[in-house]
């Protein structure tokens, strides 16, 4: 019984000189758990500040671009390359989107003075590395968020060119900044008489010349119509299938009818009508 005893004992102490040893193990492999997800959330959150960095430098980049298309645009053959930071999104020229009917109206009628096509810039940047919500608007430039539906700016100092961001999964799998062209109208007193200048850049793509991170703008043809008229009508719509007109303002009047805008000079005007064509060229090595 005595003998017992003590070989119970024995193995008793056997189990509890065993246990730190499994202990070591378990904690040591808890240990090695914990740093591994402290180090995939670390990149994790790494990463989605770069890409949310990234996001914001082209959108600075996009109003930047379109103050200086109201520059470039205007003068013969003045180009001008803008460089913007590049990693997980991709920039891209969307030819063919957009279409400006023109019209002017007089004593007479309502006449078509001409049909217009333009491309849009967009950067896009893939829902899986950032992303806000399906269906998200927000209009950028101008900075006024009354106007995300206007096409048609008015003053000295209006822009000519838009910016918004988008999400429409709808359209891909991706959050875009775009920029596409608008219409500017300067009331103007010339010699006593009222005068309507109306400004309208069209975009369209030059081919590729590089892999670089800018977009050069160039223009390329500068020409003007000049009309009596009493009303201004501006018709946009969207020309791609896959684009409709809900991909560039947040209330279009149609599927494909975007804007339908007629404006009352107060009375016969003299209206001048600037179209200027600038070239878009991705890659340029500046």
């Amino acid at each position: 019984m005595k003998f017992r005893c003590l070989e119970n004992a024995g193995l008793r102490r056997d189990r509890r000189a065993v246990s730190p040893a499994i202990s070591s193990v378990i904690l040591t492999a808890a240990v090695v758990v914990l740093v591994l997800v402290a180090m995939n959330f670390a990149i994790y959150l790494r990463e989605s500040k770069v890409v949310e960095n990234e996001f914001a430098s082209v959108r600075q980049f996009m109003q930047t671009a379109a103050v200086q298309v109201d520059d470039i645009a205007w003068v013969p053959w003045r180009a001008q390359t803008f460089r913007y930071s590049r990693g997980y999104g991709s920039m891209n020229f969307m030819p063919n989107t957009l279409n400006f009917a023109i019209y002017y109206r007089n004593a007479s009628g309502e006449y078509p003075l001409g049909s217009y096509t333009s491309g849009v810039l967009a950067f896009n940047m893939p829902i899986s590395k950032y992303n806000v919500y399906d269906g998200y608007f927000e209009l950028i430039y101008p900075t006024d968020s009354s106007m995300a539906d206007c096409f048609i700016f008015k003053g000295a100092t209006a822009p000519v060119a838009r910016v918004y961001a988008i999400e429409k999964l709808s359209t891909g799998s991706f959050v875009r900044l775009v920029m596409n062209p608008c219409v500017r109208i300067v009331e103007a007193n010339v010699s006593g008489n009222k005068q309507y200048r109306l400004y309208l850049p069209i975009l369209y793509e030059s081919s590729s010349r590089g892999n670089n991170p800018t977009v050069t703008f160039t223009s390329t043809q500068i020409f003007s119509n000049v009309k009596e008229a009493t009303k201004i009508r501006v018709v946009v719509t969207a020309l791609s299938q896959a684009y409709g007109a809900s991909f560039f303002v947040k209330s279009p009047l149609g599927a494909d009818k975007i804007i339908d805008e007629e404006i009352d000079l107060g009375g016969s005007s003299t209206v001048v009508f600037y179209f200027s064509r600038v070239e878009v060229a991705l890659g340029v090595n500046p």
